[in-house]
Formats: C-alpha cells, structure tokens, sequence
C-alpha cells in the first residue's frame, strides 16, 4: 500500500515540475520533481532507526508539516543550482542549451511545490497528517481518497506521457500538465463530496430506525472514490457498513461490541504505547476481548478494514495484560493477515455496482 502511495506523490510532484518549470529547466523539472515529490517519505526509515512504534511517531511528521517545503525545499533548490552553476562553469562551451538554462527561483521554487504538495495530498486520506509539527501533534485527514486510486494517478500519469512525447514543445508539455492538475485537485474534492454523500445516506438510515449515534463517519475504500466505508458508534456498540454513492442501496450492519470499559482494556490503552497508538488512530479504536484464558488484549483501528472481517480492522495493537494485576507487557502491532482479498474485491464491486 505504502509503494502505491510513493507513485500518488511521485507522479504528483513530476506533473508539479512539469507544469511550473519545464519551459525553464526542460526535463530535469520532472526528474527533480518526482524526487521532491518523494522526499517527505524518507521518514519510513524511523522504523528500522527507532522500532515500530516511533514509526507512528514520525511518519507523516516533520517532513510534512507546512514549514518544510518553504525551509528545506529554499536550501535544495540552492543546492542543485550552485551543481549546475559549477558544472556548467567547467565545460568549454559554458553556454547550456536554451532549452535547459539554470534560474535559481526555478530551482527553489519546483523544490518548495514538491514537497509542499506532497502533505497537502496525503491530508486527503484517512492515515493523518501533522501539518502542524513539532509544533502540534494534531494529524489532518480529509477522506477524499483511498491511499490506492488509479483514477487520481492515472490522470497526472497522462500528462507526463504527454510531456514525454512533447518534449521540444514544452508549452504543450506544461500545458498538459497544469490541466491533469487541475483535474486531480478537483477529484480530490469530489472525494470529498462522496464522505458527505456516504454519511447523509448513513445518518438518514439510522435515524430511520430510531438509532442514536454518538459518532458517524465515512471512510474511502481503494481503487475508485464511490465505495465509502461507514463506522456507527452507539455507546459500547460499533456498526459497520459500506454503500455505494453510485447505485446507493440500504446499508446492511454488522454490529460488534467494544469492551472499551473493561479494566484490562483501560489498562492497556493507559500505557505509554496504547495511548501512542489512541493518538495515532484518533481515538478510532474497538477493543475485543479474549477467552478467558488469554491475556492478550487486541486494539483494532477501525478506520480501516475489509469487506467481510468486519469485526475486524486491516491493523491495529495488541499487548499481555495481568488478569490480576492489570500490568501490561509485551506490546505489538499487527496486521490482519491470511484474509481472503480476491473475495472481498468481488463483493466491493458487488456493492458499488448495486449487486448488493
């Protein structure tokens, strides 16, 4: 999922340079775009420096916060023009092609738009964004998209092949570029628009039935922006359904109880890493309780799951807590495994198509 991704904000930052730059820089716009485009996600080495549970901590940190395209993206933009300049300065011919001249506001300016633009597309999917660090640890998320959707990708991926082709016509090439943009942009909004869609739909149905909801929410599911997935929160019982915006049909519930109250539970999510992974998934956590025998406690995120596991999410924490002394040990993340995914994307077009 995560390699999906990295391609969003890959192809993002090219068509960034692409259609900011090309005139100026030629290709190496795209090139140096891409790049920009990625560098925010060098956090992932948190995870082999720190462990798994830093990893939560920093990625989706720093290096997207707001501050760190116009401060970082100033010193590389500096930095890749003074390695044109000293280059250029040590050939015999010093002229460079007209085509590909060297403007240090060129260079600063793709590397401040690829990696500003990098945060503010992650913010449309559900994982959280803290666009605010270190100065708040408050983590943004829109759910405008899936952090898979070949449609978003698939537009910006047009005009790069368009500029490809185009390459000694770079008005055509930005020309391409500046449209898959505004395209893009606008079907982030549009996902946007499906989550209020999805919840109105949701809201009406339980209200219909005399249901009273502390929270609702919506959430995209991958491949296509219709198929939302809806978390019904009602006291210590959490609904789970997903509808279609394209052929909407009443939502079929699958109830699951949270033992959010039991002692063991409160004791793991009060322990330095159970309130790291609360933060983490915005206090979208269900617990479930074992057999009595098993002092393993399971946390599951349930801003994510799959289609058929619903009492279940894609991830989530466990840890060993004492029956007796409530103390808490041996604390993990974990990822729902061996699940059945060619089944679970025919029913996802079953229900998006209305089948169900």
């Amino acid at each position: 999922l995560k390699r999906k991704q990295h391609k969003h904000n890959c192809s993002l930052g090219a068509a960034v340079g692409q259609a900011g730059f090309a005139r100026q820089l030629g290709r190496r716009a795209n090139w140096y775009g891409a790049v920009a485009g990625l560098l925010p996600d060098l956090d992932v080495l948190a995870r082999p420096l720190g462990g798994e549970w830093q990893a939560l901590v920093w990625h989706r940190g720093m290096t997207h916060s707001l501050w760190f395209g116009p401060v970082v993206g100033t010193a590389l933009g500096f930095g890749v023009w003074r390695y044109y300049e000293r280059k250029r300065r040590c050939l015999e011919n010093p002229s460079p092609p007209s085509a590909e001249s060297n403007p240090l506001g060129a260079w600063i300016g793709l590397f401040v738009l690829g990696l500003l633009t990098h945060p503010l597309l992650d913010v449309f999917t559900t994982f959280g964004t803290q666009l605010l660090a270190p100065f708040s640890d408050a983590r943004f998320s829109l759910h405008g998209v899936g952090i898979i959707d070949p449609l978003y990708t698939g537009l910006l991926f047009i005009a790069l092949i368009i500029g490809w082709k185009s390459r000694k016509k770079p008005k055509r090439a930005m020309a391409s570029a500046a449209v898959a943009l505004a395209l893009s942009t606008g079907y982030l909004f549009y996902g946007m628009a499906q989550n209020d869609l999805a919840k109105a739909a949701a809201r009406e149905q339980l209200t219909r039935q005399l249901i009273t909801i502390d929270q609702l929410h919506a959430y995209p599911t991958v491949l296509q922006p219709w198929l939302r997935r809806i978390v019904a929160w009602s006291g210590d019982e959490v609904r789970i359904g997903y509808i279609s915006t394209l052929r909407p049909k009443p939502i079929v519930w699958s109830s699951v109880k949270n033992h959010r109250g039991n002692p063991r539970v409160k004791a793991l999510i009060q322990s330095p890493n159970g309130q790291l992974y609360q933060w983490f998934s915005n206090d979208q956590l269900v617990a479930r309780l074992p057999e009595a025998d098993n002092p393993i406690i399971r946390l599951y995120d349930f801003r994510y799951g799959l289609i058929g596991h619903e009492a279940k999410s894609i991830w989530g924490m466990e840890g060993r807590v004492d029956p007796k002394t409530l103390e808490v040990s041996d604390t993990h993340r974990f990822r729902l495994r061996n699940a059945d995914m060619g089944g679970m994307f025919r029913q996802m077009w079953s229900i998006l198509l209305g089948k169900e």
